[in-house]
């Protein structure tokens, strides 16, 4: 398969990490946070104190460290989070937020990407059931910007499909299209984790994964990757009350049912589950 253009950057673009502060590492940990932020601040751009989320620090543009009571935060964005994430992630930090993306540049110009994206998602829930449908939203623009958003930005995984040379407006973007996957909290974590296995390089392993997450939802990329060789981030869901005691009525209760109900016990089932009383 012949590809339709390049891929122009690539890695990580937004990284938010957490760490308790009676962990052992917090004062070494803390002050290499800072000490980026103010590296950051010495590019020329002004550094303030600021509050977010209940913490208290500084920001710089985009990025910000801050505390309170029981926790520390560090927040970047952009290529400070792609430079960001090798000096400061641990094993023992919470990654609260992780995006990762691909920016690719189409040999012409190409405005249906994120429609397309859309109807690919819609196609792929034929194929599933409706429990597990995904939702795909696409929303344009006058300017000739359009996003296709796949999930709900509250859920733990997210991603949007947009025109990166209509968003930002810079002739650098020419015929770029972003395609971003954002995760939160677990599922970010152990994107983070790896991120650091040496498998592959940073910029690699983001053109990997962004095209398996993707490709896992119907929607195919247009740059060739080893697409198959690392597993995308899962979390084993426990059963939450109300499914363990359906699963108890199904598996427990209904064998018994059944048994009575060939002796013709319905009325005293029902008599007994206090149900007797249902038209």
């Amino acid at each position: 398969m012949q590809q339709l253009g390049d891929i122009v950057d690539a890695g990580i673009d937004y990284l938010s990490m957490t760490m308790p502060n009676d962990n052992p590492h917090i004062i070494s940990w803390r002050s290499g946070a800072t000490a980026y932020l103010h590296e950051i601040a010495a590019t020329g751009i002004e550094i303030t104190e600021s509050r977010r989320l209940g913490y208290y620090g500084q920001s710089v543009g985009g990025s910000f460290v801050g505390e309170r009571e029981r926790d520390t935060i560090a927040v970047y964005s952009g290529e400070r989070a792609k430079a960001a994430f090798p000096r400061l992630y641990r094993p023992d930090v919470h990654v609260s937020r992780l995006d990762v993306q691909v920016s690719f540049r189409y040999d012409v110009s190409t405005a249906n990407v994120a429609e397309i994206a859309r109807a690919q998602v819609k196609q792929s829930n034929r194929t599933i059931s409706s429990a597990r449908h995904r939702n795909a939203t696409l929303i344009e623009d006058l300017r000739g910007g359009a996003t296709c958003y796949i999930g709900t930005r509250k859920s733990e995984q997210f991603a949007r499909i947009y025109n990166k040379d209509a968003e930002s407006g810079d002739k650098r973007y020419e015929n770029v299209w972003r395609y971003e996957v954002q995760l939160k909290n677990k599922y970010a974590s152990k994107l983070a984790e790896q991120f650091t296995s040496n498998t592959y390089s940073p910029p690699m392993h983001a053109t990997v994964f962004v095209k398996q997450w993707l490709k896992h939802r119907g929607v195919s990329t247009p740059w060739m990757a080893m697409a198959e060789l690392l597993p995308l981030p899962t979390i084993t869901k426990q059963p939450t009350q109300l499914e363990e005691k359906l699963m108890w009525l199904q598996t427990i209760v209904r064998p018994s049912i059944r048994v009575l109900l060939k002796y013709g016990l319905r009325d005293a089932i029902l008599e007994a589950l206090g149900l007797d009383d249902l038209d």
